[in-house]
């Protein structure tokens, strides 16, 4: 199972530089117009048509990526922990921060530098915000997030052990809840008597994703009981999973309607939530089945946060080099999203590959991870 698991965060990885990537589709769409085409921006005269539509099939199928990597987080947490452990112990809680709080700061410094060198300022208050909360860089807030749910984790594993049942309910109550208090500012609702507590909802705040975590941690101490009922529902639950990702999409087109704006960044939904989690039970419950390039995905998974850290800045620089230099490629999402991927993916790796053959390999891990 863990190998699978392996190859679950390297589709993850994979799925998170893809929907980041449709991001720059987007703003190529809708924001860079003007640089292939004799119109003033925003312009959303694209929005409805085959592009538009093929890119949020892209987005709705890989808004899985969070779920996935959440849950291959709290499995091996609980793997850490033993069977006979009665939670994780805090030293093994502080080298999982640690290994993930010195290569975030490194990154979201280089990112700074970079923005800075774009031109934009910040204030020294800003700067402490944007590093707390992840804001250097859009994705960024996933490290703050996982940072938290480790903290939490001596708490969760006992729970997972004897009480994963309601440990399950209970977190996917919360997540719910956080989940939903989005759609009110979503469609414009006067929801001025919950402005205190959008903190709750904010996505580096642990409860829009406890769930997922938890989830991770009850299924690795109870993997026969998960494994047996996703195998014998697995066709029916590829079924819902279908059926959830036609009704992400639905509901996202509704959302956007009834905000009455022309456009709205991505987030999370409880329909979204719904699909992965008939995502990965499906992926569970096909357990048996061989994996497509399995040795290149899994290795991928094994670099997952390094490529996670990484992708984000060079999608960024790559789409601005082509706006500048070769504008026209913006109208071709058909070449100008896979080259985005592409280059997203391999600019990481290669980077990871040449980081551990050189002389600074022994900076490998405060690097990458």
């Amino acid at each position: 199972m863990i190998r699978r698991l392996l190859y679950l965060n390297g589709i993850a990885a994979i799925s998170a530089v893809l929907f980041h990537a449709t991001g720059w589709g987007y703003t190529a769409m809708f924001w860079w117009t003007d640089r292939y085409r004799h119109v003033s921006v925003p312009n959303f005269d694209q929005f409805g048509g085959l592009t538009y539509f093929s890119i949020r099939a892209i987005e709705q199928f890989v808004i899985v990526a969070i779920p996935a990597f959440l849950f291959v987080s709290g499995f091996f947490i609980a793997f850490a922990t033993g069977r006979t452990q009665k939670t994780i112990g805090w030293n093994i809680v502080g080298v999982k921060v640690k290994n993930l709080a010195i290569p975030y700061l490194v990154w979201s410094v280089l990112a700074l530098m970079m923005l800075f060198a774009l031109g934009e300022r910040f204030s020294a208050a800003q700067i402490a915000r944007m590093l707390v909360f992840g804001e250097t860089q859009p994705p960024y807030y996933y490290v703050p997030l996982l940072i938290q749910l480790y903290l939490l984790s001596p708490l969760i594993v006992p729970l997972a052990k004897k009480h994963w049942g309601w440990l399950l309910i209970i977190t996917a109550i919360i997540q719910s809840v956080a989940t939903g208090m989005r759609y009110g500012s979503n469609i414009g609702l006067d929801a001025s008597w919950l402005a205190g507590l959008n903190w709750f909802s904010r996505s580096w705040f642990f409860p829009g994703h406890l769930f997922w975590f938890s989830a991770g941690v009850a299924a690795s101490f109870h993997l026969a009981e998960v494994k047996a009922f996703a195998a014998r529902f697995r066709w029916g639950l590829l079924a819902l999973t279908i059926v959830a990702f036609i009704g992400g999409m639905a509901e996202w087109e509704l959302i956007l309607k009834l905000s009455g704006q022309p456009w709205i960044a991505s987030q999370e939904t409880l329909v979204d939530g719904v699909y992965s989690i008939f995502f990965m039970l499906t992926f569970i419950g096909f357990n048996k089945m061989p994996l497509p390039a399995n040795k290149t995905i899994s290795d991928i998974g094994t670099k997952s946060f390094g490529i996670y850290l990484i992708h984000a800045p060079v999608l960024m620089l790559t789409a601005r080099v082509i706006y500048h230099v070769v504008p026209w490629l913006l109208a071709y999402q058909v070449i100008y999203l896979p080259l985005l991927v592409i280059v997203g993916l391999a600019v990481p790796v290669l980077l990871m590959a040449f980081v551990k053959r050189s002389p600074a390999h022994p900076y490998y891990q405060y690097l990458f991870g």
